[in-house]
């Protein structure tokens, strides 16, 4: 322990406590234990059991321990006069397939993060303190060359860290990029860093691909997401910064699981209302700058509610799908076109391509739906004049509502507006 103390105890930023697995704190960095006795209330005696039962964020606290001492990293948020603190629990291993402790760790919003490091003295450290730390850890130079990275941090890598600028190990998720905080010598980011397997369930951004519709869940590059938090050291005789990764893999896939239940119908697996207005809007900005086609199909199953009341919701929510995946496979051979459902029985399409490319799109999907009638309206970015994406959707809208007043199972293209 003395070596994690010479360490930790000596970085800012770094609030940390061990407990083995059978709920004994092994050890508490002094900055851990002026902050968990300000939030939490708890003395921490090493030896003793920890933490107390007696609060219901004492409840919370047992939760995420008894999740990392299954191997799964979890976390709390927990505020406290307006600011925002979050308890991490990850697991202690010596070895990959066995779990020895609990590393407990508390992170303060990013302002209070950066408030924390300013007029700190840097730490002094050598090898052997930097493989004492219990997370993926690196110094780096000023100009981002990682100087030694500890045994966590390799294990990352299936190459030698040691020479490479951080940039070509790490990619940043936005516009902060790890030289900022490297060159202020404190701060936050969050990206990404090789040798971690995820599942991807739904992308940052609703990019234009047939596999958008797609709701399947599909293996993705092998990746971890980490916040890199950077602190001031002596390396060497030389002004450097520790750098260390954690692991939020866990938080960002949650984060894109809940996008996608916003974005996506959960019936069909295409994109909802939501997501198709969140597309559309990216998508008429370019196309206007760009100079490029982009229509839109407002697509109405005639006679569904006839349906739904004769043959009973699951016969229509069967005729739903049935038509979905018609229109999927029509799709296929129309590139840059993406479908939603827009409400129960209307479904949009947003197709780079002309309006009278699109009239012909509508006629494709009708001739391959047998037994299913559609009215559908179109509205042409290039033949129309659209005050915004409300307008232009509204055209589509109002076309749709023209053609199943005029004959039904026709599609009607709108005038220039």
């Amino acid at each position: 322990m003395n070596s994690w103390s010479a360490v930790l105890d000596s970085c800012p930023g770094l609030l940390v406590c061990v407990i083995n697995l059978k709920g004994k704190l092994l050890y508490a960095s002094n900055g851990y234990k002026a902050v968990a006795a300000r939030l939490f209330g708890h003395k921490c005696t090493e030896g003793s059991n920890y933490p107390p039962l007696i609060t219901e964020v004492d409840k919370l606290f047992h939760e995420i321990l008894t999740a990392a001492c299954l191997g799964e990293s979890n976390a709390v948020e927990i505020t406290e006069n307006g600011k925002n603190w979050e308890l991490t629990a990850s697991p202690l291993r010596t070895n990959p397939k066995k779990v020895d402790g609990v590393v407990v760790r508390i992170t303060s919003e990013l302002e209070n993060q950066n408030q924390i490091h300013e007029n700190q003295p840097p730490v002094q450290s050598g090898a052997e303190i930097l493989n004492a730390v219990p997370f993926r850890a690196c110094v780096v130079n000023n100009k981002g060359m990682i100087l030694a990275a500890n045994k966590f941090l390799s294990s990352s890598s299936k190459e030698n860290l040691t020479g490479r600028n951080i940039i070509e190990f790490f990619k940043p998720l936005s516009n902060v990029g790890i030289i900022k905080i490297i060159s202020r010598r404190s701060g936050s980011v969050e990206g990404r860093i090789p040798a971690f397997s995820i599942e991807k369930n739904f992308c940052d951004e609703l990019y234009l691909d047939e596999n958008l519709n797609d709701p399947a869940e599909e293996k993705t590059e092998i990746f971890s997401v980490v916040r890199v938090h950077a602190t001031p050291i002596k390396w060497q005789n030389s002004e450097c910064v520790l750098l260390t990764f954690e692991d939020v893999t866990e938080k960002s896939k949650l984060q894109s699981q809940l996008r996608r239940l916003l974005s996506f119908d959960s019936s069909t697996g295409i994109l909802n209302r939501r997501g198709i207005e969140h597309l559309i809007l990216k998508e008429f900005g370019r196309a206007i700058r760009d100079g490029e086609d982009l229509s839109l199909i407002m697509i109405n199953i005639d006679n569904f509610t006839a349906l739904n009341e004769t043959m009973g919701y699951a016969a229509g929510n069967r005729t739903i799908r049935g038509f979905v995946a018609i229109m999927k496979r029509t799709l296929a051979n129309y590139s840059k076109s993406v479908i939603a459902r827009w409400s129960g029985d209307e479904f949009l399409i947003m197709s780079h391509c002309s309006g009278a490319a699109a009239v012909v799109l509508a006629k494709d999907i009708r001739e391959h739906a047998p037994g299913i009638q559609i009215s559908a309206g179109i509205a042409d970015l290039a033949s129309g004049s659209y005050a915004g994406v409300s307008d232009f959707i509204g055209a589509a809208y109002d076309a749709m509502i023209f053609a199943k007043d005029n004959g039904k199972n026709n599609s009607v293209l709108a005038k220039n507006s």
